[in-house]
């Protein structure tokens, strides 16, 4: 059953308990709110952002609590090696290697133009809402975990490279609640990331 995002932090439970192996993220071009992969998840982690205009709402998935399962992404009973069955009619489903696993170099460390020593910072954690942001343009985030706005907050500092002498923020804070803080990336943000995942090679499955 689809929820609001309004209402879903209202009652989100904790984040899971290990790390897993994928994460499933949306493409919110493509999503079209359909409901399909929400009916399927076993957590209900995923969540619909509604909007005034219907054809532009869409869903999106709180990566913190994903298991990683890909029941939103296929059946796998009825997929094989050379076929998938999937649930999203509009193929707007990616399962993303979690960079918390096995992890590799941050794309994102050769644009950190920061004080702060490089291997002191969050990487993993930066790569998986970047990849957000970078498909979305906005992320939310529960108000009750001051640790996940730390690490989104450092996309508020205008410490990565944009161009020759040019720092920027790559995210701004648009809203908060009790509930939920809501960050958009800027327009220059939003340039960067897409310099930064266009030939990023941890997407499992498209």
């Amino acid at each position: 059953m689809t929820i609001s995002v309004y209402d879903y932090f209202k009652i989100r439970k904790s984040d899971r308990k290990k790390e897993t192996r994928y994460l499933a993220v949306i493409n919110k071009d493509s999503c079209t709110s359909c409901n399909a992969c929400a009916t399927q998840c076993p957590v209900d982690c995923i969540y619909e952002v509604p909007s005034s205009t219907p054809s532009d709402s869409f869903h999106q998935i709180d990566t913190s609590r994903c298991i990683g399962c890909q029941l939103c992404y296929r059946i796998p009973t009825e997929s094989t090696e050379h076929y998938t069955l999937e649930i999203c009619p509009w193929n707007a489903i990616d399962m993303l290697h979690n960079p918390n696993v096995q992890p590799s170099e941050s794309p994102l460390v050769p644009y950190y133009q920061g004080d702060e020593a490089g291997d002191q910072l969050p990487w993993q954690k930066l790569d998986e809402y970047a990849y957000q942001l970078f498909l979305d343009g906005e992320v939310f985030l529960p108000s009750s975990e001051p640790a996940l706005i730390e690490i989104v907050g450092r996309f508020e500092q205008p410490v990565w490279y944009y161009d020759e002498g040019q720092k920027v923020q790559l995210v701004r804070e648009t809203s908060r609640t009790g509930d939920y803080v809501r960050y958009g990336a800027t327009p220059e943000g939003r340039d960067v990331l897409d310099v930064v995942f266009q030939d990023w090679d941890r997407i499992f499955l498209d």
